[in-house]
């Protein structure tokens, strides 16, 4: 219980100072138009779609690979289970 209270505390103190920082704000900004926090430098829409594309790509080569693990080992049971069933008879 002391843990995580611990860790609740910790997490909304961070909160509170980005909310203090205004990261909210910076990485709307970042998103939407481009500028990097804390500075007066925008990127390029090319740079902006570079860096999603990049992101985007290894989220789904993540979600990808859990999705054929998992099917690997669904067919790995199944083949188990059916020497077992062999191996019966």
């Amino acid at each position: 219980m002391k843990k995580a209270l611990t860790i609740t505390f910790l997490v909304l103190s961070a909160l509170l100072i980005l909310d203090s920082m205004n990261a909210g704000q910076a990485f709307v900004m970042l998103y939407l138009a481009g500028q990097i926090p804390g500075t007066n430098i925008y990127l390029s829409a090319g740079t902006m779609l570079e860096g999603f594309a990049l992101l985007i790509g290894f989220v789904l080569s993540r979600i990808s690979n859990q999705l054929a693990l998992t099917f690997f080992d669904y067919v790995k049971s199944q083949r188990e289970t059916q020497r077992a069933r062999l191996q019966q008879i």
